[in-house]
């Protein structure tokens, strides 16, 4: 009894051939983990800065309405000098495809005390980085108010 216990107990001493198959087994394994999880890691940094992007188009889409109407509110404003504005403002983001619309439509006419609105669209798919799939049918648009002078 004493000899099958010690025999059961003893455990054999790893040579340098087994230690070599358990590493490459190891690495083997590690190589199947970084080709199954690298193109999910790749989807979400891509996504990241997709995301990232569209932010930022709608952060100059709102800085470019807001220059746009403060030219608007002024006494002898016109509708170009306000697409002006406000196209030069998203042209400096390098944005493309930018629409700049006037509510009312001829601000000239608009009285004193009156709201004015300066409408600033932009289509997803000319300002995109990566997925000009995804966002293909949408725009982003922004819009700023206020009361003529």
């Amino acid at each position: 009894m004493k000899m099958l216990s010690r025999k059961l107990t003893r455990a054999k001493k790893p040579t340098l051939q087994s230690a070599r198959r358990h590493r490459s087994k190891r690495f083997g394994a590690a190589a199947v983990e970084f080709a199954v999880c690298l193109p999910l890691l790749l989807l979400i940094v891509a996504g990241s800065i997709e995301g990232a992007s569209l932010l930022f188009l709608r952060q100059a889409l709102i800085q470019s309405a807001y220059e746009g109407v403060k030219v608007a509110i002024k006494e002898n404003a016109l509708n170009s000098d306000v697409s002006s504005v406000a196209t030069a403002v998203t042209d400096g983001r390098k944005l493309q495809g930018v629409t700049v619309d006037t509510i009312p439509g001829d601000i000239s006419s608009v009285p004193q005390g009156e709201f004015i609105r300066v409408r600033v669209t932009a289509p997803t798919k000319d300002n995109s980085l990566f997925f000009s799939g995804v966002f293909t049918l949408q725009s982003v648009s922004a819009e700023a108010v206020m009361v003529k002078e």
